[in-house]
C-alpha cells in the first residue's frame, strides 16, 4: 500500500463516519422524542383516569400535580416537573353537566407546548411540539341532585 493510498483511505473514512454519526445521532434523537411523547401520553391518561373517578376538586390543580409530580399533592420541596413540564405545559379543563344534559359532565387534560430536547449536536435548539396531548373523558364520579351524597357511577 502506498503512502498516498494510506491518506485517501484516511479521507474516505472521516467522510463516512461523519455520515455515520450523524444518521446515528438521527436515530436516536427520533427515538427519544417518540419515548418522550408516549410517556406524556401515559402521564396524561393515568391524570385522566385518576381524575374522573374522584369528585372535583375546582382548581384541577390535583390532576395537574399528578402530570407533574406524580402525587395529587404539590411536594414540599421545589423541584422541576416530569420531563422539564411547567405548570403552564399542563391545562385541565372540567364542563360541568348541564339540566338539559346531565351525564355531559366531562374533564379534559391536555399537554401543551412540550419542548422536545435533542442530543444531536447539529440540532442547535429542541423543537416545541404545536400539538398538545389532549384526553377527554366524561366523569364517572356524580354527586346526587343536592350536592350532598356522592355516589359512584362506575
Amino acid at each position: 500500500m502506498k503512502r498516498r493510498d494510506r491518506g485517501q483511505n484516511l479521507v474516505e473514512a472521516a467522510l463516512v463516519l461523519l455520515v455515520f454519526f450523524a444518521l446515528l445521532f438521527a436515530v436516536i434523537d427520533c427515538g427519544q422524542v417518540l419515548v418522550a411523547h408516549q410517556a406524556l401520553v401515559e402521564r396524561v391518561r393515568a391524570a385522566m383516569r385518576w381524575g374522573v373517578v374522584r369528585p372535583w376538586d375546582g382548581t384541577g390543580e390535583q390532576v395537574a400535580n399528578l402530570i407533574l409530580y406524580n402525587q395529587s399533592e404539590e411536594p414540599r420541596a421545589a423541584r422541576e416537573g416530569y420531563l422539564g413540564l411547567t405548570r403552564e405545559n399542563v391545562q385541565v379543563r372540567y364542563a360541568p353537566a348541564v339540566p338539559a344534559r346531565p351525564d355531559d359532565e366531562r374533564l379534559t387534560v391536555a399537554i401543551v407546548n412540550y419542548h422536545y430536547r435533542f442530543m444531536s449536536p447539529w440540532v442547535a435548539q429542541g423543537f416545541i411540539n404545536p400539538r398538545p396531548v389532549m384526553m377527554s373523558a366524561p366523569m364517572a364520579y356524580r354527586a346526587v341532585a343536592d350536592g350532598t351524597v356522592p355516589t359512584a357511577d362506575r
